[in-house]
């Protein structure tokens, strides 16, 4: 706890947000560079949310993180991913994390000329007992991974030349306003309506299962 609230609270995201922030802790990226649970403003009003942003020499790394369970597939081009559980019979469809967080990054190039030059990596760990059984990208500065491939991100960003910052006190003054922003309850409101009317017409889960186990799957759905 001493070493989270370095950096952020046990109230703010989620428990796998916070032990990937220990973890980098732990490897030794100084606390003033994680910002945890954002609420950047967009050109149009809105909010996007952001797990985590890393500022680092070589830029920022804006970090989607997924506490999921089972079987992933997807690539960076479909618009949603599959969660397959329970060997099989039951399929879920969720938005392809890379697009989302790819989102997230054009929110932070819109806050000013040096956040729009700097070099911003797309990044989503998974968590939990999830499998990535079949995921393929392409796209360079992106990678998907476990939160246990905290330290290979870190390593392989490191290794990048070096971002040109022109104004590091604008950089962690936004991230700064982002993170003070989740403290607001009608910021984080009007979020989850402005997520809610976005997600209208998304697909339900897809659901599969055999006739003996019809009862379980409809507790399952109706639990989700």
């Amino acid at each position: 706890m001493e070493l989270l609230c370095s950096v952020s609270s046990r109230e703010r995201g989620t428990e796998a947000e916070r032990r990937l922030i220990i973890k980098m802790l732990k490897k030794g990226v100084h606390p003033k560079a994680i910002f945890h649970d954002l609420y950047l403003q967009k050109k149009n009003g809105e909010y996007s949310q952001i797990d985590i942003v890393v500022a680092t020499p070589q830029g920022l790394i804006a970090i989607e993180v997924k506490d999921y369970s089972g079987w992933i597939f997807g690539n960076e081009r479909q618009k949603y991913w599959t969660q397959i559980l329970n060997y099989g019979k039951e399929k879920y469809r969720f938005y392809n994390p890379i697009m989302q967080n790819a989102g997230h990054i054009k929110a932070l190039q819109e806050q000013s000329e040096q956040f729009a030059g700097l070099p911003i990596f797309n990044v989503v760990l998974f968590a939990g007992d999830s499998v990535l059984k079949d995921v393929s990208y392409m796209s360079a500065n992106t990678y998907v991974g476990y939160n246990t491939d905290i330290k290979y991100v870190l390593k392989k960003v490191s290794e990048v030349g070096f971002a040109n910052y022109t104004n590091k006190k604008e950089v962690a003054g936004v991230l700064r306003q982002a993170v003070n922003n989740g403290n607001d309850p009608q910021i984080i409101a009007d979020h989850i309506a402005s997520v809610q009317r976005n997600s209208k017409g998304q697909p339900q889960p897809i659901i599969s299962y055999s006739t003996g186990l019809l009862s379980f799957c409809l507790r399952k759905l109706f639990r989700f």
